[in-house]
């Protein structure tokens, strides 16, 4: 199922001083140490809901990456978010054999024995087939939903934040969960996000 790990986040102070800069004229610095007053001005900011209103536009300046294991169930719902960049994933181009060959079991726990034991069958004709471009094709295209790889993705608190108010409530509350629990890991994610109320507690 869905999981995040290895989270780094950077230029939180940066974002939030970066608030000042509608008040500003002249030089900037935003790599000052960051007031009580911005402070106050990040949260009350962060609270927005109001579509396309932008005030919680600093968010996009605390950016996020980690990395993420997905699969074919829930990597299509993930991938319409903009600003959720895929730094690199793994690959079936150049590793399924890899993935199949060994004793590693590539599956969600809703894969069934019927379809493993299918992708068993089609990868021993490729390699009978001397890898023939029709039978790895045929592999891959069998590949089930549910056939597990990680990938390392970039992305920040703004998109963030939509993307756990979209999802909150998602009949996929498995894979979704996680992720929300684990953008509710990152610093300061909730309150600057405005999702501290117990409405936004995950709910299972």
């Amino acid at each position: 199922m869905l999981e995040v790990k290895n989270i780094e986040v950077f230029g939180l102070n940066r974002a939030l001083n970066a608030i000042n800069n509608s008040f500003n004229v002249g030089q900037i610095d935003t790599r000052e140490e960051v007031t009580e007053k911005r402070e106050k001005v990040a949260l009350a900011l962060g609270k927005n809901m109001e579509a396309h209103q932008s005030h919680d536009a600093f968010l996009k300046g605390i950016l996020v990456t980690f990395d993420m294991k997905h699969h074919g169930v829930v990597m299509p719902e993930f991938q319409r978010y903009h600003f959720a960049d895929i730094v690199m994933s793994q690959s079936t181009v150049h590793s399924l054999e890899k993935f199949i060959s060994g004793d590693l079991d590539p599956y969600t726990k809703y894969v069934t024995q019927q379809s493993k034991d299918q992708v068993k069958k089609l990868y021993k004709e490729w390699i009978a087939s001397g890898k023939s471009y029709e039978s790895y094709m045929a592999l891959r295209h069998n590949l089930p939903q549910g056939f597990e790889m990680w990938a390392t993705v970039t992305t920040n608190y703004l998109q963030l934040k939509t993307i756990c108010i979209q999802r909150k409530a998602h009949r996929n509350r498995e894979d979704w969960n996680n992720f929300i629990s684990a953008c509710y890991s990152m610093p300061r994610f909730r309150e600057l996000t405005g999702l501290s109320g117990k409405e936004w507690d995950i709910v299972s």
